[in-house]
């Protein structure tokens, strides 16, 4: 159980249906073996844009809109070849002997997008994360570009790289998040399985899915049924203006059409912080939680339907430093009233780090007014 707030609402609701096995989009290479993994600047540049950005997300929709708008955007999609080390433990002599620890290399790849002309690009920090070696293949160009890593976020699941080019590179823009709609078409280009450049078409299925992934959580995820696949991971999903929509990132390995996507909301938010070689800040009460209505267990003496029960308090966390327990049931966030996780996360999440929050606790059979200053949320990968 992963003691971060969203995390572990997400984790418990998990367990309490059939497991479903998602697996992020980067291609991984160990010793020769293909390995798919259940785990995916702006600024004062000059730009040149590929694609202009229209004010209506309508267009007229013909047998040539899709080639023509790939045609155009294809060039600002890149392939990305990320060398990952790790460090194992190695049997000296046979097994269930001394073991060593032994460095092993592998090769992912990837996709990401340009978003300057010149050389910044957006991609998973999964593609990218402990990667020591970065390499770009840009259309038009024989030589993959060297990247340097500018910014990550790893709860985001977001990197910015940096390549330089002997003369101004195509790239995309971003499309308004407003203007997405469930079940407008989209478009997604990347690099599944290492074959460049492969386009596939679908529509917006879903907006704000939350899914947990390894010790990633992702809160507000686009869902599509454009066919994405691992290596598609970092790559645009796009309308049919060329605007980026999304950045693919993950799929269902158990169903069909059950592919999801970074919203642009998302990235441009976290842009200026990667930027800067930071994480964007994550308000965190550092309390794993679930629903009282699901609960198996519930602390002696509590018998309202509704709250948000907390399992798990972290140590030296903002709700611990609070008096937060373990047994506690929230009932409100600034006079709020939380009566599931989603309530709570999502106040949560309109609120700032280092902002000062009242929670209505119901404690040991007595409701309690409890001041809870909000911290940062650990960058996992740091």
């Amino acid at each position: 159980m992963y003691l971060w707030t969203r995390k572990t609402n997400k984790e418990v609701k998990a367990s309490m249906r059939p497991k479903v096995l998602l697996s992020v989009l980067g291609v991984a290479v160990l010793s020769s073996l293909a390995t798919l993994g259940v785990s995916s600047m702006l600024g004062t540049a000059t730009h040149v844009p590929i694609v202009t950005a229209q004010s209506s997300n309508s267009v007229p929709i013909t047998t040539s809109t899709i080639p023509d708008m790939v045609a155009q955007t294809n060039p600002a999609v890149v392939q990305i070849n990320a060398i990952q080390t790790q460090t194992v433990q190695q049997p000296v002599f046979s097994f269930g002997g001394p073991t060593v620890p032994q460095t092993q290399s592998s090769s992912v790849l990837g996709s990401g997008f340009l978003i300057s002309s010149t050389g910044d690009i957006v991609t998973n920090d999964h593609v990218v994360n402990n990667a020591h070696d970065i390499t770009v293949t840009v259309l038009g160009y024989t030589t993959p570009f060297k990247a340097q890593v500018v910014g990550t976020d790893y709860n985001l699941d977001l990197a910015l790289l940096k390549i330089d080019a002997p003369k101004p590179l195509p790239y995309l823009t971003f499309a308004n998040s407003s203007s997405i709609q469930i079940g407008q078409f989209v478009v997604a280009i990347g690099m599944p399985y290492g074959l460049s450049h492969t386009v596939t078409s679908g529509v917006v299925s879903a907006l704000g899915r939350p899914l947990q992934i390894g010790s990633r959580s992702y809160r507000d995820l686009l869902q599509t049924d454009a066919a994405i696949n691992p290596g598609n991971s970092g790559g645009p999903l796009l309308n049919l203006q060329g605007q980026v929509v999304a950045v693919n990132t993950a799929v269902n390995t158990q169903g069909q059409g059950l592919g999801f996507a970074i919203p642009v909301s998302t990235v441009t938010q976290a842009l200026p912080y990667l930027e800067q070689g930071k994480a964007e800040p994550e308000p965190w009460l550092g309390i794993a939680v679930e629903d009282v209505a699901t609960a198996q267990y519930l602390p002696q003496g509590y018998t309202a339907a509704n709250g948000v029960l907390v399992d798990q308090v972290v140590s030296g966390g903002p709700a611990a430093k609070a008096g937060l327990q373990a047994g506690d049931v929230i009932l409100a966030f600034n006079g709020q009233p939380t009566p599931t996780t989603d309530d709570l996360i999502e106040d949560e999440y309109t609120t700032k780090v280092g902002q000062t929050v009242t929670l209505k606790v119901w404690q040991q059979g007595t409701v309690e007014t409890v001041r809870v200053v909000l911290g940062n949320m650990p960058n996992q990968g740091s």
